[in-house]
């Protein structure tokens, strides 16, 4: 039986210590330039957040394209940060369904919803499993629509060579808690240089805070003391939507944190990898999206359509987790902000019913991968 002292946090926290006393101290840093390097791209943006330079880059593209194109287009099932993205900017929500066995958009849906209306149709790669994009690509050009590319949970990974987030007309990443490089806050935002170069943002503080929890986060999510913090009354891991989130340019620390910390992204994501081949040789193919071919996945965490069926204790300590508790279209909060008529997707709904989500991170070796995978076997009977 394990106690408060042996939990396994659900999600990636790792970031090398050096990177925190380089911060502290901070240098010159090129981390744009290295990003930018390591995309293959010429032009990044960093800014505060990922939805911090979503939701500027919305309001850019409505100013710049002054007409009535007032929607954009999200999935069914995402982080409810999109979705106050959208909000943020002054725009309408509009959702299109998600296949549940592939989590990748059903085209009917999508059809369905774009329009003359519609300014820009975000595309995702949901835990970092690639989803092709051509017929996303084709309803944006059909449309005059732009095609955002969400790699939020997704850095690192590539389709048919490219890399997530390089295949849109904008690609989007984030560097939160959890993130495939989890720097505590951050984002990049990659794509054409004649709109980023228009992008403006207030000036961000000192950054010291954001690097102390990020620390602090690193420091205390070993399984010795995690069960402590999911005890505090933090909300961590809670998925809420708030479209009053500031909108910053990226604080020189955490740059300095980013330009130490980006050597790791293919370590980490390798072990991720690793892993999610040891849970898939359990569970199975039957109950977790496949990756494309000539892809490369990066598998935030790893996901299972289980069943509704509570988590137990005994995985819920072992960092197993469901994600966003509902489809974007049945969180009541959300409403406000969607477009007229819009109902609820089945797609997405399902995988918010369904799905739980199992832990890839440096935290979880080979032996405890096996562990997991046998309990949630047992526990949902298959």
């Amino acid at each position: 039986m394990r106690d408060l002292f042996n939990w396994y946090p659900p999600a990636e926290t790792y970031i090398p210590l050096f990177a925190f006393v380089r911060a502290v101290f901070p240098v010159p840093d090129d981390f744009d330039l290295d990003m930018k390097r390591y995309l293959g791209v010429d032009t990044c943006v960093l800014g505060i957040s990922g939805r911090a330079l979503l939701s500027r880059l919305l309001m850019t593209l409505k100013n710049k394209n002054a007409t009535r194109r007032m929607q954009i287009l999200i999935p069914g099932y995402t982080c409810y940060t999109v979705a106050a993205s959208v909000a943020r900017a002054g725009l309408t929500i509009a959702c299109y369904d998600l296949d549940p066995l592939t989590f990748e958009p059903d085209m009917d849906s999508v059809q369905a919803q774009a329009g003359s209306d519609t300014l820009a149709i975000i595309g995702q790669h949901l835990f970092g499993i690639p989803t092709p994009m051509e017929g996303l690509a084709g309803v944006s050009r059909r449309t005059g629509a732009y095609l955002i590319e969400d790699a939020a949970q997704g850095f690192g990974g590539t389709l048919r060579g490219m890399q997530l987030g390089s295949i849109g007309d904008f690609g989007l990443f984030s560097f939160g808690r959890g993130k495939p490089l989890p720097l505590g806050s951050g984002g990049a935002l990659i794509g054409d240089a004649g709109v980023l170069d228009e992008l403006t943002f207030d000036q961000a503080g000192s950054g010291f805070p954001g690097l102390a929890m990020a620390a602090a986060s690193r420091l205390l999510s070993g399984r010795g003391i995690y069960g402590l913090l999911e005890a505090l009354p933090l909300g961590l891991g809670k998925t809420v939507f708030d479209p009053g989130f500031s909108i910053q340019s990226m604080p020189k620390v955490i740059r300095c944190l980013g330009a130490c910390s980006l050597k790791a992204i293919d370590p980490l994501n390798a072990h991720r990898n690793v892993i999610a081949d040891i849970y898939r040789g359990t569970l199975g193919d039957k109950k977790t999206p496949p990756a494309p071919p000539e892809s490369r996945a990066v598998f935030t965490r790893f996901p299972v359509m289980a069943g509704m069926r509570p988590i137990p204790k005994s995985l819920y300590q072992l960092g197993v987790r469901r994600m966003y508790p509902k489809a974007i279209l049945d969180e009541p909060s959300i409403h406000p902000y969607c477009a007229p008529g819009s109902t609820s997707h089945p797609g997405a709904s399902r995988i918010a019913e369904m799905l739980i989500t199992l832990p890839t991170h440096t935290g979880i070796s080979s032996e405890t991968a096996r562990e997991i995978a046998a309990e949630v076997r047992e526990a949902y009977s298959w």
